[in-house]
């Protein structure tokens, strides 16, 4: 499966998980989002990963990271337009932002590769301290931080170890588990934990990512500006459709 293909599949399952504003207006919707949330946990992974892989091949790094963040800025724009115009209608807004979190941790790869890289001390105590600020901000004040972040830098740093770099992912998938699972029990039992993941505490199943991973050939796929700009328009574009519906339904 190549990079376009392996996007394809993970703009399918994108949908699956954005929908839920419009499954809490049927009976059983609340079942059918959680159902959907359990499955789709690998999207948010998958591009990570990709942006990773984006990070090595790209020709123009900082066109890329332009790219990225000149997504967040018009997705944050469109996201409060359209919470000021039709979320008033039915109460349904969009927050969703992941060009923000993808660009903050293609950025934190920048600064890890400087210190990896570079001699001079000045430039490596001034890109560690860039690190820390920028994990700081992207795990917490970003989309699926606390997921995508870490998932890059296993990524980066074991892109040449695939067994090693598996096992990372199942490290985090662990600490997830435990973050939201756990922590959040006074009591463990069965139903306490199916109670939490039907909160939407579920974040722990990106070990649903590895079987995509492992079936990626490293191959880009067709070169077409289509493929190459698609995600880009994809991701607000069906974010605000689902907005827009939700709220008329809702109305």
């Amino acid at each position: 499966m190549n990079a376009n293909q392996l996007k394809l599949s993970m703009m399918f399952l994108m949908i699956l998980d954005h929908i839920e504003p419009l499954l809490t207006y049927y009976e059983y919707g609340s079942y059918l989002s959680v159902a959907f949330g359990l499955l789709t946990r690998c999207v948010a992974p998958i591009f990570a990963f990709m942006a990773v892989e984006g990070f090595y091949y790209t020709r123009s790094r900082a066109k890329y990271l332009f790219r990225l963040y000149g997504a967040a800025i018009v997705m944050f724009l469109g996201n409060t337009l359209l919470n000021h115009t039709v979320g008033r209608i039915g109460g349904v807004v969009v927050e969703n932002n992941i060009f923000l979190t993808l660009a903050v941790g293609v950025t934190i790869l920048g600064f890890v590769e400087i210190i990896q890289k570079k001699k001079g001390k000045l430039k490596k105590v001034f890109s560690a301290i860039s690190v820390v600020l920028l994990c700081s901000f992207g795990l917490f004040l970003t989309e699926g931080g606390i997921v995508v972040i870490p998932f890059m830098l296993i990524s980066y740093f074991y892109r040449e170890k695939w067994k090693i770099r598996d096992i990372g992912y199942f490290i985090l998938a662990g600490f997830l588990f435990y973050f939201e699972i756990f922590s959040g029990l006074q009591v463990i039992s069965w139903q306490n934990i199916w109670n939490m993941i039907f909160a939407g505490n579920y974040s722990f199943m990106i070990i649903l990512a590895i079987p995509f991973i492992r079936l990626y050939n490293g191959k880009k796929g067709s070169t077409k500006k289509f493929y190459k700009y698609l995600f880009y328009v994809f991701y607000p574009v069906h974010l605000w459709l689902i907005t827009i519906v939700a709220n008329l339904i809702g109305k």
